[in-house]
């Protein structure tokens, strides 16, 4: 299937032809003309001539996740894309190829700038209906489909040459998601093709009557010819004689004898002129010539009116058989109902882009007026007001054609004729001719004196009773159109509508300058928005705070005072509210004047008339900052509390897991000297721990509330950090990191109490030792200096997170914590170096470039004069009877105290236990696929319990072995992770070893 498509001089002309090989398929011809101005042309019209058959569908495309870049620029069709103010932003290589233009002459620049209209045609109108519809998609936000145009284009490489070229376009718009114009598509086709296939099918024809010219006496023929709905006529010669013309061509001509004549002869004047001049090019180049909307004058009625008529026509010429021309076929068509109907509907999109920037009755008025009168080409319009008592009218201002005086001041209507009651009743008033109006006869000479020989007056009531009157005069008798008299009343309608609403906007002004003066007074930041929350109104406290200049926040701009945190849910609050009428409440951060963003309360309501409508929302503003903080610290300091005793919990439960196992073990086996010397060791070490623990709470209790007792005395503050060095060296051991000390050989004796300064640096090494993975380094560094020793601990582990720098000495602060719990502890450590560094008049700070980048942490001490004075960490219950069942068991869990009891419990029982410290050790330990019951710790190093539970679950050997949590984690959504990791069930330490072996016997 192939398309053509022509382009005709004068207008725009289409037609498509569609083919399949060289059976025409269909035949689609449009016309759509637009005026040569504003004021002579009020718009475009259309005109279709079609002719379809069939057409088969075309096969459907397969679905893609195409480039949509790529199919821009590949469509066969050529595209434009425009910004909404007209301008080129991308072009595909179709247009490129039609236009003959290049992508860097051309984007970047106004489409008009780019193609002009041709200053060699005088009828040129491109530009202007081009202009029209992308206009019209900009103010309807829908496409627009134009009729065939003659657009012709810039001939590169010759300046001031253009090519006759004719286009098919459809500008479409694209709107973002709140419907708001972004660009248009403007796609179009070269059509000039199809417009000379067009001529060709007309020449066909002018040939055809050119042969019927010898066969004058077939009736049947001439029958055809004369009934044909438009205008016809053959002319020969370069006189352009007319040979034959139809009815529809004599009423053009006013029904004059003209055959035999020539045009000069039948039109004169200039449009006669112009007429002629377009034949003599057409008989001169040969080439076929069309033109829409053009206006002509037409006498319809032998020594009638002279009418302004708007004719699409087509000049094409007759050849001979040698191809000479010898003559020109004219068809036409009167398209003026359609132009004065676009006229109309554009008159009215002018008028409401005209009444958005009034801000005056008078200039409302007058502005309706004059497109009105500019529209209907009337002599006069204007508006008065009607006296009731006296008759009069009172007009102002009156817009009137060029050489007509104003009729501004009082007018006596009853001077003029008989029709005052007609618009007292509420009729309008349609004069066509005032000297054969009844109505108007006797005052038809005033009339006419003031160029009115036509009129009509639109009466515009309130409450029944007459209160203005819209008066459109013409100069001459006049037919007015049904048409024309809607558009007096809609103009009539909307101007008064946009009066009403200036006049009430005035109203308003009194009683907002009162609102103003007590919304000032408070103390609050007060503001005002129209029913679609438009803000429109700020007090002074609002500027103030804002430190804005007036004006600038109205509108939307006031989310741009907000957080960036805060705008979007500022902005979805709001317009929840507009839509449902809610009342609108929420907090945000505001910025204040000195930079700051401060925390707000927000709040409006809606405002109603007596039908429930919102016509205006109420809002405040108040600084609730100073409130917002002492929440947030509060609730921060709640949270803290929370996690501190999640973390105590857990940091009891891992020493009384191994402590209940072992004692429930010296039940079973109290008579193996072993197991007795094991149970009693682990037993003893964790009691150990948690008395640690314990010290820990009560001692950081009594420095914190400066209740402890220093022994103060000179000490050698080298034999201190041995002395610390000695108590951290199993942690640093058991995690295989190198530790370097560095001390200075100046004496460093200090002023102290020797236990809590080597508690102090004790406290500083366990934490670098804790923080940093296994077989790290650590760097204890005592320099002496300035009358202050400085004691500084380095090492190359996780580091500290800048966020959480500032806060790193406080009660209950840690690094981020993992649910393997390596590092241990309660986040008392730092917090006791930092009171009993301050007791001893030091300071401690700590720095570290980031997470995984180390951390220092330096400690200073002042010098003293004179002579100086010289563990086991990380729990069950007792066993019943022997199991009755026995199961192939693995423990995993890195405790080993916890794990080495738990086996030898169930072992007692009678199982077969395998013991993993972690999850690959488990995942490689041969007897896996054999094991029916899995019980794992979830704070594993590496893989944690929840992961390995999930690879059990999916290896088909384990997929159906029992699973237990066993963990020091017991909040309900530690219980529903470890369900969704695929757990049986879930235990806290220490376990209930009778429950435990309930679940090992029990059914599987």
């Amino acid at each position: 299937m192939t398309a053509t498509s022509v382009l005709l001089r004068g207008g725009f002309d289409h037609c498509v032809v569609e083919k399949s090989g060289m059976l025409v398929q269909s035949v689609e011809c449009t016309a759509m003309p637009s005026p040569d101005s504003p004021d002579k042309h009020p718009a475009s019209v259309l005109q279709h001539y079609r002719r379809r058959v069939p057409r088969t569908p075309a096969p459907l495309a397969p679905v893609g996740s195409p480039d949509y870049r790529r199919v821009f620029d590949a469509g066969s069709a050529p595209y434009l894309l425009l910004s909404p103010d007209f301008t080129i932003v991308a072009v595909n290589d179709a247009y490129l190829r039609a236009t003959a233009t290049t992508r860097d002459v051309i984007v970047g620049r106004n489409i008009f700038d780019v193609f002009p209209d041709n200053p060699n045609d005088p009828e040129a109108n491109g530009v202007a209906n081009l202009r029209a519809s992308l206009m019209r998609v900009r103010l309807s936000g829908e496409a627009d489909t134009m009729a065939v145009q003659k657009y012709d284009i810039p001939i590169p490489g010759m300046p001031g040459g253009f090519e006759q070229r004719h286009w098919s376009p459809v500008n479409t718009p694209v709107l973002d998601e709140r419907g708001q114009l972004t660009h248009i598509i403007h796609r179009v086709e070269d059509v000039t093709a199809v417009v000379q296939a067009r001529a060709q099918s007309v020449r066909m024809e002018s040939e055809l009557l050119a042969q019927s010219q010898q066969m004058r006496d077939t009736r049947q023929f001439a029958d055809l010819f004369q009934q044909a709905p438009t205008f016809m006529a053959m002319l020969s010669g370069p006189r352009h004689q007319v040979d034959l013309l139809n009815q529809g061509f004599l009423r053009l001509t006013g029904h004059r004898d003209v055959v035999g004549r020539s045009v000069a002869e039948c039109f004169a004047g200039a449009s006669g002129r112009a007429y002629v001049a377009l034949l003599d090019e057409v008989y001169r180049s040969g080439r076929p010539l069309a033109a829409s909307s053009a206006l002509y004058a037409v006498q319809a009625i032998p020594d009638g009116a002279v009418e302004q008529r708007y004719i699409d026509f087509v000049f094409q010429p007759i050849r001979t058989p040698d191809g000479d021309v010898r003559g020109i076929f004219v068809e036409g068509v009167d398209v003026t109902d359609r132009v004065l109907a676009n006229g109309r509907r554009d008159a009215l999109i002018r008028l409401t882009d005209a009444l958005r920037d009034l801000r005056t009755s008078e200039d409302i008025a007058f502005t309706a007026a004059r497109i009105l009168g500019e529209t209907l080409g009337a002599s006069r319009v204007g508006y008065g007001t009607f006296d009731q008592r006296s008759g009069a009218l009172q007009v102002e201002r009156d817009w009137t054609a060029p050489g007509v005086a104003t009729l501004a001041g009082t007018l006596n209507l009853a001077e003029f004729g008989d029709y005052v009651e007609d618009m007292r009743l509420g009729r309008i008033v349609v004069v066509n001719d005032v000297t054969r109006d009844a109505r108007t006869a006797a005052g038809a000479d005033v009339l006419r004196g003031h160029h009115a020989g036509a009129f009509v007056n639109i009466p515009l009531t309130e409450q029944g009773r007459l209160m203005s009157i819209l008066f459109v005069s013409s100069a001459g008798p006049r037919e007015w159109l049904q048409e024309d008299c809607a558009l007096m009343r809609e103009v009539a309608e909307r101007a008064r509508t946009a009066t009403e609403r200036l006049s009430s906007m005035l109203a308003l002004r009194d009683s907002e300058a009162k609102f103003r003066t007590i919304a000032d007074a408070m103390p609050q930041m007060v503001w005002s928005t129209l029913p679609d929350g438009y803000h429109d109104y700020y007090n002074q406290q609002w500027y103030e705070y804002t430190g804005m200049p007036e004006g600038s926040t109205d509108g939307t701009e006031w989310n741009g005072m907000f957080h960036p945190d805060d705008q979007a849910r500022a902005w979805e609050a709001w317009r929840r509210s507009l839509a449902s009428g809610e009342t609108y409440e929420i907090q945000y951060r505001l910025r204040h004047r000195s930079g700051e963003y401060r925390w707000v309360l927000g709040r409006a309501l809606p405002i109603r008339n007596e039908s429930g409508q919102i016509v205006r929302w109420m809002g405040t503003c108040t600084d609730i900052h100073t409130q917002k903080l002492a929440e947030d610290a509060l609730r921060e300091a709640a949270q803290r509390k929370d996690e501190f005793l999640a973390m105590l919990a857990h940091e009891l439960r891992n020493p009384l897991a191994p402590i209940s196992t072992a004692a429930q073990l010296l039940k079973v086996r109290h008579g193996d000297e072993k197991i007795r010397v094991m149970a009693s060791d682990i037993i003893v070490r964790q009691v150990r721990h948690m008395t640690a623990l314990v010290d820990d709470l009560l001692d950081v209790s009594r420095v914190t509330r400066g209740l402890v007792e220093l022994d103060m005395a000179t000490l050698d503050l080298k034999q201190v950090v041995n002395a610390a060095v000695e108590q951290a060296l199993p942690l640093i051991e058991t995690r295989r990191h190198a530790l370097e000390v560095r001390t200075s050989p100046n004496r460093a004796h200090v002023r102290g109490d020797r236990t809590r300064l080597v508690q102090v640096i004790a406290n500083v090494l366990n934490n670098a030792a804790k923080y940093t993975p296994a077989g790290g380094r650590i760097v204890l560094s005592l320099d002496v200096g300035d009358g202050q020793a400085r004691l500084a601990v380095a090492d190359n582990g996780n580091g500290i997170d800048p966020a959480l720098l500032p806060d790193i000495f406080d009660l209950f602060i840690q690094g981020e914590r993992n649910p393997d719990r390596a590092q241990g502890g309660l986040g008392l450590g730092l917090a006791l170096v930092r009171s009993i560094t301050l007791l001893h008049g030091g300071t401690v700070t700590a720095h570290s470039d980031g997470s995984g980048r180390g951390s220092t942490f330096t400690i200073t001490l002042p010098l003293a004069e004179g002579p100086a004075l010289s563990a086991d960490l990380p729990g069950g219950q007792a066993p019943a009877a022997a199991a009755t069942r026995q199961l192939r068991v693995m423990i995993v869990d890195d405790n080993p105290d916890a794990a080495s009891t738990l086996a030898a419990l169930l072992q007692a029982r009678g199982h077969s236990v395998t013991v993993a410290e972690d999850a690959e050790m488990a995942l490689y330990e041969p007897t896996l696929e054999s094991t029916e019951a899995f019980i794992l710790d979830i704070g594993l190093p590496g893989m944690d319990g929840y992961t390995l539970a999930r690879h059990l679950r999916g290896r088909p050997a384990t997929s159906k072995a029992l699973m237990i949590a066993l963990t020091g984690y017991g909040q309900p959504a530690d219980r529903v992770l470890s369900g969704a990791a695929g757990f049986d069930h879930h235990f806290v330490k220490p376990v209930d070893t009778a429950v435990l072996a309930q679940v090992l016997d029990g059914p599987r």
